[in-house]
C-alpha cells in the first residue's frame, strides 16, 4: 500500500494543537495565506467519482424490421388523423393501411398514446391478442416507450409467432414522437382522473385546460363538464391569442368522435405555436358516453331552453334525412372540407365548406337554390359542423332548412350509411 505525506500545514496545525495544550498558552501561527482549499490541501486523491452510466439501449434485432419517426409520420399522413369508421379506442381503424399497436402497460396509453393506436400490453399480449387484424398480411407497427424500452420488440416477435408477416418496430416510440412535434391522444379514463373532485381539490394539481372544439350550439346541448367552448374553425382568429402564456400547460382538445377532426386540427394549431404538453381525447362526446360519464349541458338533463334564440329546432335523425332526401324540392349541403368530399359524395349535393359559411354567411347566397322555399338538408361528417351554420343558412330567407344531427359515412359512389 502506497503511504500519503501529510501536507506541511497539516503537520504545522498538530504540533500548534500539541502545544497549546501542554503550556496552556495559545499559539499564533502565522502562515502564507492561500486561495482556496484546493490549493492549500490537494484532496483529488479522496474525490469519488460516480461512474457514467450508460443507456440501456435495446439492440437491434436482425430478424426484425423497424421504422422511424419520418417514416410513420408519413404513414400518418396518408392515412389522416381521423377514422370514420372507428368506434372505440379498441379497435384499430380499419380504412388505415396498417395498425399502430402502442405494447406500454394500460396506464401509459390513458395517460397519452400516439394517435390510432391501439393498447396491447406486451405483459398481457395472449388476452388483448384478439384485438389483431384477422389477416396476417396486415401491416403491424409496435411501439413503446423509447430506445431504451423492449417491450415493442417482444410483442413484434409475438405477433410473429402467430403468423403475421408484416411486422414491424418502432423503436425509437413515445420520445421521439413528441419530440417531432406531435401531439398525444388520451382517453375517457384519463381526462376523468383529471377533472374528479379529488383531483380539482389537490394542491399540486397542474393547470389544465379542457377546450371544446365542436361549434358553440352543440356544446351548449352537451359537453364534458369544466370545458370551455373554442370551436375549431375560429380557433386561430379568435382563441388562439388567448391561450395560456405557460407553453407547458396541460391543453386538451376533443370534439364529436373519431371521425372528428375538429379536435385534431386545434391541437396541430397549439403544437405549431409552441405548446409542449397537448393532448386529443380522439373519442370526444360518443366515448365519453360510452364510458358512462356525465355532460353538462342540455343532453344532461338541465332544463329546456332554447339556444338558438327562439328559432326552430332545426336538427332532424337519420331516419327523417333518409325520408326527406327522397322527397321534392330537395337539396343537401355538404358542409365537409375539400379532402373530405373526394373521397365520396352524395351526388347532386352542394358543396359549401363550413369554414366559407362562417367567414361570410351572405356570400354563400348564390351557391343556394333561387327559389326559397326549397327544403335544404345539411349534413357534415358528425352534425358537429353541420349543426354550427345550420341557422346562419336559415337566415339567409330559407325556413326549410335542418341539418342531420348523426354521424354519416359516405363512399366512392355516393352511398352513404349512418
Amino acid at each position: 500500500m502506497t503511504k500519503r505525506q501529510l501536507p506541511v500545514g497539516v503537520l504545522l496545525l498538530i504540533v500548534a494543537i500539541l502545544v497549546s495544550g501542554c503550556t496552556g498558552v495559545p499559539v499564533v501561527m502565522v502562515t502564507q495565506p492561500v486561495a482556496s482549499l484546493e490549493e492549500a490541501v490537494d484532496l483529488s486523491p479522496y474525490l469519488v467519482t460516480e461512474p457514467e452510466i450508460e443507456p440501456n439501449l435495446v439492440p437491434i434485432e436482425p430478424e426484425l424490421s423497424y421504422v422511424d419517426t419520418e417514416y410513420l409520420m408519413k404513414l400518418m399522413e396518408l392515412n389522416g388523423p381521423g377514422s370514420a369508421s372507428r368506434s372505440s379506442y379498441e379497435e384499430y381503424s380499419p380504412e388505415w393501411s396498417f395498425v399502430l399497436i402502442d405494447a406500454r402497460p394500460e396506464a401509459k396509453y390513458h395517460e397519452g398514446h400516439i394517435n390510432g393506436a391501439i393498447n396491447i400490453p406486451d405483459a398481457q399480449f395472449a388476452a388483448y391478442a384478439h384485438l389483431l387484424p384477422e389477416d396476417k398480411n396486415k401491416m403491424l407497427i409496435f411501439y413503446c416507450g423509447g430506445l431504451e424500452c423492449h417491450l415493442s420488440a417482444s410483442s413484434a416477435k409475438k405477433a410473429i409467432a402467430l403468423g403475421y408477416t408484416n411486422v414491424h418496430v418502432y423503436q425509437e416510440g413515445t420520445p421521439f414522437w413528441k419530440a417531432a412535434g406531435n401531439y398525444f391522444v388520451v382517453t375517457p379514463e384519463y381526462v376523468q382522473s383529471l377533472i374528479t373532485s379529488d383531483s380539482i381539490g389537490d394542491t399540486y394539481r397542474k393547470p389544465l385546460l379542457l377546450v371544446d372544439s365542436r361549434p358553440y350550439d352543440v356544446y351548449f346541448n352537451g359537453h364534458l363538464p369544466g370545458a370551455v367552448s373554442m370551436p375549431d374553425v375560429l380557433f386561430v382568429a379568435k382563441y388562439l391569442s388567448s391561450m395560456p402564456e405557460d407553453k407547458n400547460t396541460e391543453i386538451i382538445t376533443y370534439c364529436g368522435g373519431f371521425h372528428c377532426l375538429l379536435s385534431h386540427n386545434s391541437a396541430q394549431v397549439l403544437v405549431n405555436n409552441g405548446y409542449t404538453n397537448v393532448k386529443v381525447m380522439a373519442g370526444g362526446v360518443p366515448a365519453w358516453k360510452q364510458a358512462g360519464l356525465p355532460l353538462f349541458g342540455l343532453e344532461a338533463g338541465g332544463g329546456e331552453f332554447d339556444l338558438s334564440g327562439g328559432k326552430p329546432k332545426r336538427d332532424i335523425t337519420p331516419e327523417q334525412f333518409k325520408t326527406m332526401i327522397n322527397g321534392s324540392n330537395v337539396a343537401v349541403i355538404d358542409v365537409r372540407n375539400d379532402a373530405e368530399r373526394s373521397g365520396g359524395y352524395i351526388p347532386g349535393s352542394i358543396h359549401i365548406p363550413d369554414v366559407k359559411i362562417h367567414e361570410n354567411p351572405a356570400g354563400i347566397a348564390p351557391l343556394l337554390p333561387a327559389d326559397k322555399n326549397t327544403t335544404l338538408l345539411i349534413h357534415c361528417a358528425s352534425g358537429a359542423r353541420a349543426g354550427g351554420v345550420v341557422h346562419k343558412i336559415a337566415d339567409l330567407g330559407y325556413p326549410n332548412t335542418f341539418y342531420l344531427n348523426s354521424r354519416i359515412v359516405i363512399d366512392s359512389n355516393g352511398n352513404f350509411s349512418f
